[in-house]
């Protein structure tokens, strides 16, 4: 029962930290399952709990720095609802069809492809796309976001490469992507509740939900922050070699 324990604090300080940057939350925990769990079986009641402590941190910090204000919802309401569209898309004929990217190669390809991509995005060169109507520019950031049911993309990651691509600097594309992840958590978070078989309480539960909040509460502040001083490059990197160690364990 310590040994629960002690993976389910880490669990939970994974998924706080990753969460809202671009790394892939989903990837890091799809591999800590597969590793200690070492199978396929997803606890359905724990990643629920999870996506609640983030949505909290998420709407907590927004709340905090001034971005719920009513201008600012009025202001973004549409364009986000616009945003989630291809997500709820793309979500559905993967849950209709029986879709299943659980796996250990795929999270090493998805976190290198997407490394290199957001170091591309990050150079002037790459930043072509040019629009102007904040509707239009929100929906080209959400088909990106599609990208992310590939463990190891990163949702983050995926709306911040695209944002970035459209000449967004990088706290904004940063806050941008907070924005486009409040619906899609939210989405995640009622799916993971309606796959539920059984609710059964016990202590792991308040470790994930107390732990995942404060990381991630406390990442957000930090990456928000500093994120146009220590640039896209450190995530990069370290992006690079997660993929290429999963993918080099596996030979």
């Amino acid at each position: 029962m310590t040994a629960n324990y002690l993976f389910y604090s880490f669990y939970s300080i994974i998924q706080g930290i990753t969460e809202f940057i671009p790394i892939s939350s989903s990837g890091h925990l799809n591999l800590l399952e597969l590793i200690y769990i070492k199978s396929d079986s997803r606890n359905y009641l724990y990643e629920t709990t999870a996506h609640f402590a983030s949505l909290l941190a998420l709407i907590f910090y927004l709340y905090r720095y001034n971005h719920l204000a009513f201008h600012n919802i009025k202001l973004n309401f549409i364009p986000i609802i616009l945003a989630t569209i291809p997500a709820i898309i793309v979500g559905a004929l993967i849950k209709f069809y029986n879709i299943s990217f659980f796996s250990l190669q795929i999270i090493g390809y998805t976190s290198i492809i997407g490394g290199l991509l957001l170091y591309f995005s990050d150079l002037k060169f790459f930043q072509v796309i040019k629009i102007s109507n904040t509707k239009t520019k929100f929906l080209v950031a959400g088909i990106f976001q599609c990208l992310a049911f590939l463990p190891g993309f990163s949702r983050s990651g995926s709306c911040m490469i695209a944002f970035r691509m459209m000449g967004e600097d990088r706290k904004n594309s940063s806050i941008l992507s907070l924005y486009l992840g409040m619906p899609i958590i939210l989405i995640s978070f009622l799916s993971n509740i309606a796959d539920l078989e059984e609710i059964k309480f016990d202590f792991n539960l308040v470790i994930i939900l107390v732990l995942t909040f404060v990381f991630a509460y406390l990442t957000l502040k930090l990456f928000i922050n500093y994120i146009n001083n220590i640039g896209f490059k450190p995530f990069v990197i370290y992006r690079l070699i997660f993929g290429l160690l999963i993918l080099t364990l596996l030979d």
